[in-house]
């Protein structure tokens, strides 16, 4: 066979495979977009404010041909958008939660009178310096009583600094006899 004879047979070929109409695809991609806000604002402890929003909003047609029906064709589309920027507060105070935990009062409120004692307006009360190394005594000893050892540490360290010289010995002897010294070298790796 010929060369003119292969081509001719292909054409041939070619008139009786049905094709299918090709469509066009048309791929989206993502679109970022961002805000900033610089400022302060006062929100009360569970709180929150709206620090501000932007909203975006666009419109577009196209036309092409002459007119309406089979001559013409027309397209639109719209976009919205919307960004916000608000603050939720929850303030949690440490210090205080801890205090509350060993029986200790709340900062700064004195500890109350003993009622049948008269007190004269201008005499100052007696402050117990040992309050809260005391507390955090008591706290050790009840979690070593629950068999946590590690934290009965924590809590006899935090009160020998808190104790006044005489009951920081007690605490420390204390400490010394229901947390043998191996162990105790053990948690002090820790810090």
């Amino acid at each position: 066979m010929s060369r003119g004879n292969y081509i001719a047979g292909f054409a041939a070929l070619l008139m009786f495979i049905p094709f299918a109409p090709v469509w066009s695809q048309t791929v989206q991609l993502p679109t970022f977009q961002t805000f900033s806000y610089s400022g302060s604002v006062l929100v009360p402890d569970r709180g929150s404010v709206s620090l501000g929003s932007v909203r975006r909003s666009a419109s577009g047609r196209s036309s092409r041909g002459f007119g309406l029906g089979p001559l013409g064709s027309h397209a639109g589309g719209a976009t919205n958008s919307i960004g916000s920027a608000s603050v939720h507060v929850t303030i949690i105070d440490h210090d205080a939660i801890d205090r509350q935990i060993r029986g200790l009062p709340p900062r700064g409120v004195s500890s109350p009178k003993s009622s049948g004692a008269a007190v004269a307006s201008n005499a100052l009360e007696k402050i117990d310096v040992d309050a809260e190394g005391k507390a955090l005594v008591r706290y050790a000893r009840q979690k070593f009583r629950e068999g946590d050892t590690g934290k009965a540490f924590d809590a006899y360290q935090l009160a020998i600094r808190k104790l006044t010289p005489r009951l920081a010995d007690l605490a420390k002897s204390e400490m010394d006899r229901v947390i043998p010294s191996a162990q105790q070298q053990v948690f002090r790796r820790g810090y």
